[in-house]
């Protein structure tokens, strides 16, 4: 059997239902159902306080490598340091010091649910229940897209060709494996999620595994549509702070909530674009030949608008066509501010609210204030957010919600912010364009509503738990944070973006209040060349593998591992694969698992492996 005749054998194995099939699905089950969160969890009342060591993951992942038939698997000690660290997994193919070596990387630890106990967003399903649609073309469950489709593709395809040549790994011919014309190593991280922050350091510990490294290829992309293959070539970083406004003063005119709010509004100009300045300075230009490329990929406005979950309403922060939208997600810096109270994974939260307190004097038309409250709010609405305002019954003065809609779901902040407005921060714009640093109201027309000599003597401010139905609630604990993160166009450096960030929050406190920020998890953006041979042929290895024409595409999302690895790995070309589709609800609740892009990637990393020679002299 030539190497075409073994290619075509091994992809034709791979289809929804069949045996071989159903036994890796039965082994994603099994990893579904492992809690894997590699940080934010304490999700709800009984939920683990401390994320796991993955060891039962990692298990998982070894005896299912085992039983395709890599001979060699090892599961690394992280050196000791101050973090907390958790191991990766290294499995390995020799076949020849002669031939080429592919390295393929997938990561086992996952988002957080990002829902109660009840798990409503799921339907009512506990996220760790592998389900599946109908017809069997999808599959439910966190860390069933992200990155399990990755583990289980690369599992597939490696085992498709051991079958097709009659190899069993519970008893294996010797002699067999030889016949691959390349080696093949694997590497599975279990701290992506939370940033890689052990990635190089373990690296380094096993310099000798990864130095003979010809390539790497990434499955933890996304596909530009639900099976048709995209080769990534560029990804977006991110830097996140947590902030704590806090009252330096004995008495101040506004409190601490509003501060923060006032502040997190600088963040964006009238348009929603970024203003910190120096980071958008340095995001990398888009030439006419990418956005030519932009225009190829086949997705439409509404498709984008759709996977977003955008309101009908809803205006996009930028020109309403497709290479637009694309641009900014994929090649264009933008700010997300989520309750720094709240547990979350990396989402722009659809659906934002503060409840605000007004303490009058004389008010004489109560119902005529409130009514031009709400006017003013939707003279502030530029970008035609749903708006719920509504009067509470306290014991207090005067108690209103306001509870801003952009989406009906929470959409992954990297795949696909940027063209469209964050609710959190137009709710910031609105209080800051509302209440003056002085804490009296700053539009005019208030006076017609009270008595000669009354007023509004204090607003103060509360931020908002809000569910996706209007529901809120306030938080248990009542200080004034934010998470903000900023996703980092390719151009920048993380730490140099860090501290323009800083500098940028910090200058904007004013007297009698302080900001403490402490950064969170960060990655930098990453951009590669495609001149490499690798390139070339891994375009060939999508359209055999989906059968469908590929295309040049980015990712707006952030995956520190890969500058990471490029840094200790070297000059190597990065192949980044998708094994999922924009409509996965990855970091959502709800995530899925598209067959046909789970199918197609292992299908293309089959046709790779046997043409590898093709890109890789001899050694």
């Amino acid at each position: 059997m030539n190497l075409n005749e073994w290619d075509e054998r091994a992809r034709s194995t791979l289809q929804i239902g069949s045996d071989r099939v159903q036994w890796h699905m039965g082994f994603m089950k099994d990893m579904v159902r492992v809690d894997s969160r590699s940080f934010n969890v304490n999700e709800f009342e009984g939920d683990r306080t401390a994320p796991t060591d993955m060891k039962e993951i990692l298990d998982l992942a070894q005896e299912y490598l085992q039983s395709i038939g890599f001979p060699m698997i090892h599961v690394n000690v992280p050196p000791p340091g101050p973090e907390r660290s958790t191991p990766i997994l290294m499995a390995e193919i020799v076949t020849g010091s002669n031939k080429p070596t592919l390295l393929m990387y997938a990561h086992l630890d996952k988002q957080p649910y990002m829902d109660d106990e009840r798990f409503e967003k799921w339907d009512g399903h506990p996220p760790t229940e592998l389900r599946w649609n109908a017809d069997g073309t999808r599959a439910y469950g966190r860390g069933a897209a992200d990155d399990l489709s990755g583990v289980v593709a690369i599992g597939m395809a490696v085992d498709a060709l051991l079958q097709s040549i009659g190899f069993d790994a519970r008893n294996p011919e010797p002699g067999l494996l030889e016949q691959l014309p390349c080696n093949i190593k694997v590497i599975f991280e279990t701290e992506e999620e939370s940033g890689s922050h052990t990635l190089i350091p373990q690296i380094l510990q096993n310099k000798k595994f990864f130095e003979t490294s010809d390539c790497v290829i990434i499955t933890d992309v996304t596909n530009p549509d639900t099976g048709i293959p995209g080769l990534t070539t560029s990804l977006r970083g991110v830097i996140q702070m947590n902030a704590h406004m806090k009252t330096t003063a004995a008495h101040s005119a506004i409190d601490e909530q509003t501060a923060l709010y006032k502040v997190l509004a600088t963040l964006i100009r009238e348009d929603h674009s970024l203003a910190v300045t120096n980071i958008v300075k340095g995001d990398a230009p888009i030439t006419e030949e990418e956005r030519q490329g932009y225009e190829k990929i086949p997705t439409t406005l509404e498709a984008l608008r759709s996977q977003a979950g955008l309101l009908n309403e809803t205006q996009l922060t930028v020109p309403s066509t497709k290479v637009d939208i694309i641009e900014a997600e994929l090649r264009t810096s933008y700010a997300n501010v989520r309750p720094g109270n709240r547990v979350a994974g990396g989402v722009v939260f659809g659906i934002a609210g503060a409840r605000f307190h007004f303490h009058t004097e004389g008010l004489t038309h109560r119902e005529g204030f409130v009514r031009w409250l709400e006017e003013i709010f939707k003279t502030y609405n530029r970008f035609g957010l749903k708006i719920l305002f509504r009067e509470l019954e306290t014991s207090e003065n005067l108690t209103l919600e306001l509870i801003l809609q952009s989406a009906n779901k929470d959409p992954h902040s990297g795949m696909f912010g940027g063209p469209f407005p964050v609710p959190e921060l137009q709710l910031a714009h609105m209080v800051d364009r509302l209440i003056g640093w002085d804490g009296k109201l700053t539009a005019a027309g208030w006076q017609e509503f009270f008595e000669s000599g009354g007023g509004v003597r204090k607003i103060s401010l509360t931020a908002l738990h809000v569910e996706h139905d209007g529901s809120s609630r306030t938080f248990n604990d009542p200080s004034a944070r934010a998470l903000i993160e900023i996703r980092l166009a390719p151009g920048h450096q993380e730490t140099t973006a860090n501290d323009y960030l800083k500098y940028h929050l910090l200058k904007n406190v004013p007297a009698g209040f302080s900001l403490e920020l402490e950064e969170d998890k960060g990655g930098p953006p990453w951009m590669t060349g495609i001149d490499h041979p690798a390139f070339t042929l891994m375009l060939e290895s999508l359209k055999t593998g989906y059968g469908h024409e590929p295309c040049l595409y980015g990712c707006g999302g952030s995956i520190p591992f890969v500058a990471k690895l490029m840094d200790a790995l070297g000059s190597i070309p990065p192949l980044c694969l998708g094994a999922y589709d924009p409509d996965c609800r990855m970091h959502e609740p709800g995530e899925s698992l598209s067959m046909a892009d789970l199918l197609g990637c292992a299908r293309s990393i089959i046709h790779f492996i046997l043409s590898s020679p093709r890109a890789f002299s001899q050694k």
